[in-house]
């Protein structure tokens, strides 16, 4: 009997120990419950600017002109012309204020030179077309233009340079609420 008395006296006295111990961690774990918050909600931040092609075909040249279209970032553009065929491609640069437009023979893109502001549309770039056979169909002959952008950064000593290998991503929320590649 006295075993059981004192099992039982044991077995109260580690409870109490226990009971004190928790009681004495509840007050830390409740002020770093009630200390940190969390918050709720989203805003949608466009990283890259977003540009439209605009093209005009008239006599074999195709009239190339890029709009940004984007309300708050300034970009730099760039485009290069695909076709098929032994054809000779010769290009204008139609830019009232001088050649705006410079061809890269690294790459075989012709940059715009200026910052394209939000907003801003580039000078016409024309690309004719040349020397075809009069038995050239002329309406199912494709010639394709690529364009390209990229947001302006700035250097360490404010300069505005273009960094034409990142890739920047923008998402829409589709209906399922689901993030969708635009």
């Amino acid at each position: 009997m006295k075993r059981s008395i004192r099992h039982k006296k044991l077995v109260a006295l580690s409870a109490a120990a226990l009971f004190l111990t928790a009681a004495a961690g509840i007050r830390q774990a409740s002020a770093y419950f009630t200390t940190y918050v969390s918050a709720g909600g989203s805003q949608v931040v466009h990283m890259g600017a977003r540009t439209e092609l605009q093209e005009d075909v008239t006599d074999m040249t195709k009239h190339i002109s890029i709009t940004n279209a984007s309300q708050i970032n300034d970009c730099y553009v760039r485009v290069k012309v695909f076709y098929a065929g032994p054809f000779e491609v010769t290009y204008t640069d139609r830019s009232e204020r001088g050649n705006l437009w410079t061809y890269s023979e690294a790459d075989g893109y012709w940059y715009y030179g200026p910052i394209l502001p939000a907003g801003g549309s580039t000078e016409i770039l024309d690309a004719k077309i040349g020397d075809l056979p009069e038995d050239f169909d002329r309406d199912s002959f494709n010639v394709v233009v690529i364009q390209e952008c990229t947001p302006v950064i700035y250097d360490e000593n404010g300069n505005p340079t273009a960094d034409w290998n990142t890739v920047y991503t923008d998402y829409q929320e589709t209906e399922q609420g689901e993030e969708a590649d635009r």
